[in-house]
């Protein structure tokens, strides 16, 4: 990111990249296993903290979610 010097540099930057190919590598949607699966690989891994981000819009529906659907799955 420090290579792009201005938003428009960023914007043609993300034109490159599709939401098929992000979701390659990121978990993304709303399948509560797919993200407890991710996280279980993270703890298995050694991990003890462990970061979860929501980039769109509806950050009170992310965090229903993860509260509804993922976060009761930890004890």
């Amino acid at each position: 990111m420090s290579q792009l010097a201005t938003p428009e540099e960023f914007e043609a930057a993300t034109k490159l990249v599709s939401e098929e190919t992000v979701a390659e590598s990121i978990v993304c949607g709303p399948d509560p296993e797919k993200h407890l699966e991710q996280i279980a690989s993270f703890r298995d891994a050694g991990f003890d903290h462990i970061y979860v981000h929501q980039v769109g819009p509806d950050q009170e529906g992310f965090f229903r979610f993860y509260e509804r659907n993922v976060l009761t799955k930890f004890h």
